[in-house]
């Protein structure tokens, strides 16, 4: 490439990555209805775009395989050929552009495309004698600049220097506080606030569609399926959704773990389906929404169900559950590596995906659960924050220390007289709403002497649908945290997602509320009274 042309190269591969993309997504919508015709023209329309890019650019291999692309669609167009006939060489195409695109991101030379030009060429009868003008005053290329890639790098570090901003202006709060100057007051008052509008500003541009990562699986999705004889029809909603580009990162394993599983175990062979009284092709939906603090993404598919009969019997023989296991707590066991499957398969088999889903997004602060219902089908239910970063949290005293709660986590605080905390048989309870609700006592929990207190604080947090008390000594106060990783000591403790720095220099652990579930049935209400 000329060295006059380098400086483009970034907006070019952004605009391309644009254009396979919606190659990609017009092809699978082709697929489906051959005879509409403006799929076929919508993807001409990106090809022809392509071509032009990357013949101005110089990526000869790439404007070679897009000009062999347009005398196939053109062919189809002419009804030459049937589109069902080259479908899935067009979809070698788009992966080979992908692939190149991604050499060249490398700064490595694009791939050479001369083969599968070739193959492109051995499905239509008549070959074009030569290559048409390529119009290098492209339209695209010589519009408004309205928006501008940005790499990920600057944008953490950005996120970085907000996070000390944030850290420094607490410490000024509190010099604020123990001065009680009024000059000081206005100048970090108003140093706060246009350090809030610079978070939330760093913040907003760190978001992404979660589109980004849904837009994959189509493409994903109908292979799977192909591969397996089924049939199976992709539906994706709230693709819109926006979240920390951090977030969308680390639960896009997670939802190709689900998908998969989706194909592989719920949805059922045409043939098996007709018998049921289904429509042969099964369909999935991939759903995400925004609540509180969290985003909400469902991974759902009208198969066959869980078979709880078979995951009670491989669950019972490997110990993860009890015989007496209620229904929930047998379709929670697929989490912990129970699996049905006869035989091990390029796909699933060997129940560790579920189990990765599991500790990705409880690592992440969120939560999943599974339900389900026989012959009708399965929904997968991820809750998992917004960002990774910034957020806020309730300060809370047990003993000496102090300690932080995501917000997110909290339903609400109640002080509770000491009587109204119930024994249970294994663990404490108190009753809010007609509804029992398990309590932990932290004291008790981080082996800190006890207060006796007669009035107990509680703080009421939630995961998913469950609900647990935290018994505290003392509510303190709210406000924005910068989360920091635990060192390798703290680690261990699977009570804490991490650390923070408050205005004093003190850090401040976070408790890990998904973790802190599971203590219900730990602390028996006979070591309380031991310590009472």
């Amino acid at each position: 490439m000329r060295e006059d042309l380098s400086k483009y190269k970034d907006t070019f591969l952004s605009e391309a990555k644009e254009h396979v993309s919606s190659m990609e997504k017009s092809l699978l919508k082709l697929e489906k209805k051959p005879s509409k015709a403006e799929f076929l023209n919508a993807i001409f329309h990106e090809v022809h775009t392509l071509k032009s890019m990357a013949a101005t650019m110089e990526y000869n291999s790439i404007a070679k395989l897009c000009h062999a692309i347009e005398d196939v669609l053109d062919a189809i167009k002419k009804k030459k050929i049937k589109p069902d006939k080259c479908v899935d060489i067009l979809f070698e195409c788009v992966d080979t552009l992908v692939l190149s695109l991604k050499e060249i991101s490398a700064d490595a030379e694009e791939l050479d495309t001369s083969a599968l030009v070739q193959k492109l060429q051995t499905l239509i009868t008549q070959k074009e004698a030569a290559e048409d003008n390529v119009d290098k005053t492209d339209v695209s290329m010589a519009a408004k600049v309205e928006s501008i890639e940005v790499k990920v790098e600057r944008l953490d570090l950005l996120m970085n220097l907000a996070e000390e901003l944030l850290i420094n202006r607490m410490s000024l709060d509190k010099i604020k506080e123990d001065l009680q100057n009024p000059e000081l007051t206005a100048v970090v008052d108003t140093l706060g606030r246009l350090v809030s509008d610079l978070q939330y500003n760093v913040m907003e541009s760190r978001l992404v569609p979660i589109g980004f990562v849904f837009d994959r699986f189509p493409r994903m999705a109908r292979d799977l399926a192909k591969s397996q004889k089924k049939q199976a029809n992709l539906e994706l909603k709230g693709s819109d959704i926006e979240l920390d580009r951090a977030v969308i990162d680390e639960i896009c394993e997670s939802l190709v773990h689900l998908l998969r599983n989706a194909v592989d175990h719920g949805i059922e062979k045409p043939e098996a389906r007709e018998k049921a009284g289904k429509p042969a092709q099964g369909t999935i939906t991939v759903t995400a929404k925004r609540t509180k603090g969290f985003a909400i993404v469902e991974v759902a598919d009208d198969g066959q169900g869980l078979n709880l009969e078979a995951i009670k019997n491989v669950a019972a023989k490997s110990e993860i559950v009890s015989p007496q296991a209620t229904m929930e707590e047998l379709m929670q066991s697929i989490f912990f590596g129970v699996s049905t499957s006869k035989q091990v398969t390029a796909v699933s088999g060997r129940g560790f995906g579920l189990n990765i889903v599991k500790n990705k997004i409880e690592s992440l602060g969120g939560a999943v659960r599974v339900e389900s219902e026989p012959r009708k089908g399965t929904t997968f239910i991820m809750e998992i924050p917004l960002t990774l970063a910034i957020i806020k949290a309730l300060f809370v005293e047990v003993g000496s220390k102090t300690y932080a709660i995501p917000l997110a986590s909290v339903e609400r605080l109640v002080t509770v007289n000491k009587k109204d905390i119930k024994g249970m048989l294994n663990y404490e309870a108190i009753v809010l709403n007609d509804e029992d609700i398990p309590v932990t006592r932290l004291d008790v929990l981080f082996d800190t002497p006890s207060l006796g207190l007669q009035r107990q604080p509680v703080v009421i947090v939630r995961k998913g649908q469950e609900k647990l008390g935290l018994a505290v000594d003392a509510f303190l106060t709210t406000q924005e945290i910068v989360i920091k990783p635990l060192n390798k000591l703290v680690r261990e403790n699977r009570y804490f997602s991490g650390s923070t720095i408050i205005g004093s220099g003190e850090v401040v652990l976070i408790l890990d509320v998904a973790n802190l579930m599971l203590t219900k049935r730990v602390h028996s209400v006979e070591r309380v009274a031991d310590r009472e």
